[in-house]
């Protein structure tokens, strides 16, 4: 697939502190690819940059084809939903939808407005205030407003991190229909990696404004590469291995009850499905988990466990 996004050796700096050197990743049209990373590690400035909200110190953003560097924002074809959805609370859900329309002097605002509060299950709620509205519903309406200029990208700025999980959860699934409807190229910036694995066809990991690993959601969850990236998708013990590399368990890897090794049970947090405990042992904290419905493990209880070397992944770099 050839890049219909693609970064190349870009830097990006606040001043003089460089917050992004020379970044370089690809996108193919009409895939959806999660920026992911914690606070701080890049994923932000990036995505103003490709928007045109901020100007590189060198480096090339390139969108089907085209060189975008030092173009406006309003001249690269590019969609942005905001983590706030930025709507205009005296205007109706039509009028905001509108905007973006009126403001380009576009034709068929009427159908193309409609159109879009369909894609977005909203045509009912045309005629409303957007302060009436639930989040989730603000939420969409944001959507339909960047769809309607039919961007060649749509960039979302951690869309759902406003939202109740309920919510969170349904408008994954709006922005998944969304987004195999219109075929359009989707960049989202989260620091949830459950909402990357959830959404993304493909995941970049970022720290420190670099990229640590990118791949498929399933490759990124099931194989981390380095301590950041394992500890990152939920690989929560990480030991050195026989031969001094490190390996990496989930605690639902670690048999509890019985094995070579003994521990103390400091804490215990209950997930629904999982009771997940904080060992303290020889070899160090330890997380394992069991399920639900199985015996409890007492605070200060000592207890005998396993780690499966059969369940582990062995990382490449610390």
């Amino acid at each position: 697939m050839s890049d219909f996004v693609s970064v190349d050796k870009l830097t990006l700096a606040y001043g003089d502190a460089v917050a992004v050197p020379e970044l370089s990743f690809g996108i193919g049209k009409g895939e959806l690819i999660a920026l992911l990373g914690p606070s701080g590690c890049g994923k932000t400035t990036t995505m103003r940059a490709i928007a045109g909200l901020m100007t590189p110190k060198s480096g090339t953003i390139r969108i089907d084809g085209r060189d975008v560097t030092r173009l406006a924002p309003s001249l690269r074809e590019v969609g942005l939903v905001f983590q706030s959805y930025a709507l205009f609370p005296h205007l109706t859900v039509f009028e905001n939808v509108a905007f973006g329309l009126k403001m380009r002097k576009a034709p068929n605002i009427r159908e193309r407005v409609m159109a879009g509060l369909d894609s977005v299950g909203l045509r009912d709620f045309a005629n409303r205030l957007t302060p009436d509205l639930s989040g989730g519903q603000q939420q969409r309406v944001s959507l339909a407003r960047s769809l309607v200029v039919e961007p060649k990208v749509l960039l979302l700025d951690e869309p759902l991190s406003n939202l109740d999980a309920r919510l969170r959860l349904e408008m994954q699934m709006v922005l998944k229909d969304i987004q195999k409807t219109t075929g359009v190229t989707m960049i989202f910036v989260t620091h949830d990696q459950s909402e990357a694995l959830a959404l993304a066809d493909r995941i970049v990991l970022m720290k420190d404004g670099r990229i640590v690993q990118s791949g498929l959601a399933e490759e990124m969850y099931s194989a981390p590469r380095s301590r950041f990236a394992a500890d990152f998708f939920g690989f929560e013990n990480i030991l050195p291995g026989r031969d001094g590399g490190l390996l990496a368990w989930r605690p639902t890897a670690i048999r509890l009850g019985d094995g070579p090794h003994e521990g103390t049970i400091r804490g215990m947090s209950f997930g629904g499905d999982y009771r997940t405990y904080v060992i303290d042992s020889t070899l160090g904290e330890i997380k394992g988990s069991v399920r639900a419905g199985l015996p409890a493990f007492g605070e200060g209880e000592k207890v005998r466990f396993d780690l499966p070397e059969g369940e582990a992944v062995r990382l490449e770099a610390a």
